[in-house]
């Protein structure tokens, strides 16, 4: 399944009632759809949806019948997303197994 981060303007009346009906939908609100979490935004955007997708057509539908028209709900943007594959990013692994950097003296 791919990822998809579903980005939300509110209107700022609405936002009680935006953040009730998101926390109100289930963990499979469509087939081929699972909702991951939600989270709010500060800047630009609002809220954010985390899903886990089938395809972009399952995303799209998502979006299409079940934030689009939503109470409050006032911009949408679907952004497709891809995990990092460096465990660096994961892990500190990489920082345990580093051997120290040395410095070099310095003359003055």
């Amino acid at each position: 399944m791919s990822e998809y981060l579903v980005l939300l303007r509110l209107n700022p009346g609405k936002i009680m009632d935006t953040m009730g009906s998101l926390r109100q939908l289930s963990n499979k609100p469509i087939d081929g759809v699972d909702l991951r979490y939600t989270m709010n935004i500060f800047g630009a955007w609002d809220v954010g949806v985390w899903i886990n997708a089938e395809d972009s057509t399952r995303a799209l539908e998502f979006v299409q019948k079940k934030v689009k028209d939503m109470t409050g709900v006032t911009e949408v943007y679907t952004v497709p997303t891809f995990p990092h594959a460096n465990k660096a990013f994961t892990t500190n692994e990489a920082k345990k197994s580093a051997k120290p950097v040395k410095a070099d003296a310095v003359e003055a």
